[in-house]
């Protein structure tokens, strides 16, 4: 049976990498359901870049919860830096649940105004930013079955994933 919610999980790394976590309906992605953030968390990570590379793969996992094979969309934003390289390997040890892992580049797509509007705003602008990726994957995911598919590989039809058959 499929979870009735996705969660995606926002990442700005850094000397403090910022994330953001929020969780829609299946059917405001897969169906005709209104998109709406049912769950909303945030935080900053600091000390070495192991221990927030692997705080976040702990994230990861605790987001997952008893959702039953789906994991939280991890969107990191695109870069060239140690974190990233790090949860990508985490990641394929499988050490970080049923998660995916995607490279986003930074953008302004939802300016500061629309964040308050949305009661997503947070002083930090690190913050900001990874609410904004994660808000920007869920669009993009609802806009395109395809991409929402890359981000939650479990179908909503509860159909095995291909690789399972």
């Amino acid at each position: 049976m499929t979870t009735r919610h996705l969660h995606v999980l926002g990442i700005i790394p850094g000397d403090e990498t910022s994330w953001c976590w929020l969780t829609v309906t299946r059917a405001a992605i897969f169906g005709s359901e209104v998109p709406a953030v049912t769950e909303w968390d945030y935080g900053t990570l600091d000390g070495p870049e192991p221990g927030q590379s692997i705080a976040i793969a702990r994230k990861a996992r605790e987001i997952q919860g008893l959702d039953y094979r789906t994991g939280p969309a991890i969107i990191v934003d695109q870069g060239e830096d140690r974190i990233s390289a790090q949860l990508e390997l985490l990641h394929y040890e499988k050490r970080m649940g049923d998660s995916t892992i995607h490279f986003q580049e930074p953008n302004g797509r939802y300016p500061d105004e629309q964040l308050k509007r949305l009661q997503l705003f947070q002083d930090s602008h690190q913050i900001r930013g990874a609410t904004r990726h994660a808000l920007t994957a869920l669009k993009r995911a609802r806009a395109s079955r395809e991409f929402a598919l890359e981000l939650w590989p479990y179908p909503p039809s509860g159909m095995d994933r291909p690789e399972d058959a």
